[in-house]
């Protein structure tokens, strides 16, 4: 099946490993890298949540190339840094468009036809944000909105963060030379799940300028953004929805 709609998935890790003890082929999925990589960590909830945050990338890779979800696991998942050229950064899989975020117990995953590169990030909104954050993030020109003050710049953060992904610049760009616009009253690229409600201007990169913004809806005491250059109708899907796809 083709799919034209970007896609993005957003999932806590207690629903994954729900999924791992109901589908069990689901645990064979990573490969000997990623499952080397999730045995690093010392904390067995860090474990728990690379291993899913990478079996929802790979479900979503192999719903995006339209092949069977047992194929997942054998998909040729790289990373290569465009600063340095070494292997890490962005994740790729040859014939799609991915991008992965995860914080503490919830995971995002944006998918996207392979032509049109996509960013998410998500972020849990702490007590507050470290010292000297408004200096490092927010541009020149910048103003917060009202409301909640650590929320609305963990808002700006995921927002840039997701465009740096996209193009795969990451943090080698300042999120302070980035500025996120608001573009509400747009109605183009709506669908019943997304729209596009911001854009990045960043005059000194051309790659990142007027990249589309869209907030994704998530549970509290998250917030999540999803990012590209193409402005097509953004789509929310479920685990379950992905699994049953099989």
């Amino acid at each position: 099946m083709t799919r034209t709609a970007i896609e993005y998935l957003i999932s806590d890790i207690s629903a994954i490993e729900r999924a791992l003890a109901e589908h069990p082929w689901l645990s064979a999925m990573l490969s000997p890298d990623e499952a080397a990589r999730a045995d690093r960590f010392r904390r067995p909830a860090d474990r728990a949540a690379f291993r899913g945050a990478h079996l929802i990338f790979r479900l979503m890779a192999a719903r995006r190339l339209g092949i069977d979800l047992d194929e997942a696991g054998e998909l040729e998942l790289t990373r290569r840094c465009r600063t340095c050229g070494g292997p890490h950064g962005k994740p790729a899989v040859p014939g799609a468009e991915l991008s992965l975020s995860r914080s503490h117990d919830a995971v995002v995953v944006g998918s996207a036809p392979g032509s049109s590169p996509v960013g998410v990030d998500i972020e849990q909104v702490p007590d507050d944000v470290f010292t000297g954050f408004d200096d490092y993030v927010l541009g020149p020109t910048e103003t917060l909105p009202e409301g909640d003050p650590v929320r609305q710049r963990i808002d700006l953060w995921v927002c840039k963060e997701a465009a740096v992904k996209t193009t795969g610049h990451g943090l080698s760009v300042p999120p302070g030379d980035l500025t996120v616009t608001e573009v509400a009253n747009r109605r183009s690229g709506i669908s019943p799940h997304g729209r596009w409600t911001a854009a990045i201007a960043a005059p000194g990169y051309s790659e990142l300028d007027a990249l589309n913004i869209s907030r994704l809806t998530c549970p509290r005491p998250y917030v999540a953004a999803l990012c590209s250059a193409a402005r097509m109708p953004i789509e929310a899907v479920g685990l379950q929805e992905v699994l049953t796809a099989r």
